[in-house]
């Protein structure tokens, strides 16, 4: 069922259409941010008047240089508040903080989960006075969270049992402006705020780590599916002949590509480099299958392919992919590329979904929403 919305609703979604078009673009001149974002003049004029005044956005100077009156620049302002990103894998919780346009003010660090979830309580209010301190007097705009073993329902996104009580931890301390999202997802959205798909609206992001997930973005959203779990391309059937996969199929993707398979080798050989060797010819061929199937099948603007496994792994796999069977995309000039976000990406996830959601302009920002699913 289509939901309908109210003036106040587009005013929010109008708002964040602004802030999205300067955090793609920088600095635009109030004329520019009228003709990219088809608002009229006046929208605009009022939409940046409230932003200024809220202190999301500043005024840089007048553009010099060019013919005419001079434009006035504006930009969002770093100042004009703060995020933090949790990143809860294994038995660590990793952490940073960044401000509005996305620069690093508290470097972060990582916890060890301790056995009661409890006990994650002074940590926390450590990390929450050193990133108020470190924002001075910004406001903190949300805290986000990504979690491996994400599950989903009918649109109900949980935690795995085994991280619930941790993340129900966080929530607690910073309330209820707090984002949680897989990390597939999460480093999707770290690509969008950060990385190489800043400009590019529609992309499949493939997760490569010792989970292998990945994430579709269309019109510069998740697409999540009906039942909340697309992009799971881990299980992608790439040979049917196969090992078997946890999930009960033969040839996943997850077999070869997952680099939980790499710890075993390196263990075993007391040559790491050439067991590394043997894991990426071996999950090359099968890696190459995949892509030419999420090609054909979703026609994507890019193909970025990154996680938490190592940048130079990433690279040898992406490099032994030429040459791509044929596709729809073979004329493309760069089919697959690695991720520039290196293994933090889904940390920088975490920290992007709260200032995403403040700044991009979702279409579900337009309807009211229930936030408890149907029955």
């Amino acid at each position: 069922m289509k939901l309908g919305n109210s003036a106040s609703l587009t005013r929010v979604y109008n708002r964040s259409v602004v802030l999205d078009a300067l955090r793609r673009n920088e600095s635009l001149s109030r004329i520019e941010l009228a003709r990219l974002s088809g608002l009229t003049p006046q929208a605009i004029r009022v939409i940046v008047a409230d932003l200024l005044e809220e202190g999301l956005v500043q005024q840089l100077g007048r553009r010099k240089g060019l013919r005419g009156q001079p434009q006035i620049e504006i930009t969002i302002n770093p100042g004009g508040g703060y995020a933090l990103g949790f990143h809860i894998v294994d038995n660590w919780c990793h952490y940073l903080a960044t401000n509005l346009a996305g620069k690093v003010i508290v470097e972060g660090g990582t916890i060890e989960l301790p056995q009661d979830p409890s006990a994650l309580k002074p940590h926390l209010y450590r990390i929450d006075r050193e990133a108020a301190q470190a924002a001075g007097k910004s406001p903190r705009v949300g805290v986000g969270i990504a979690v491996s073993n994400l599950m989903a329902a009918g649109g109900l996104i949980e935690p795995h049992p085994e991280n619930r009580a941790y993340t129900e931890e966080i929530r607690r301390h910073f309330g209820s402006d707090t984002w949680i999202e897989n990390d597939a997802n999460a480093a999707a959205m770290a690509e969008t705020m950060f990385g190489r798909s800043k400009s590019a609206a529609d992309f499949l992001y493939l997760f490569v780590g010792d989970g292998v997930g990945g994430a579709i973005v269309r019109g510069g959203e998740l697409q999540r599916g009906h039942r909340g779990n697309a992009g799971e391309f881990g299980h992608v059937v790439v040979d049917p002949a196969g090992p078997t996969c946890h999930c009960g199929n033969r040839g996943c993707l997850y077999t070869y590509l997952s680099t939980a398979g790499l710890k075993p080798r390196s263990k075993q050989s007391a040559d790491r480099d050439k067991a590394t060797r043997s894991w990426v010819a071996n999950a090359i061929p099968a890696l190459r299958s995949a892509v030419v199937s999420l090609e054909n099948a979703f026609d994507p603007e890019r193909l970025i392919v990154g996680g938490t496994a190592p940048v130079e792994l990433l690279k040898a796999l992406v490099d032994g992919l030429d040459p791509l069977g044929p596709s729809i995309r073979s004329d493309a000039p760069e089919r697959v590329e690695v991720s520039e976000l290196g293994s933090t990406s889904a940390l920088l996830g975490a920290v992007a979904l709260p200032l995403l959601s403040l700044m991009s302009p979702s279409a579900a920002k337009l309807t009211k929403q229930s936030l408890t699913p149907a029955n």
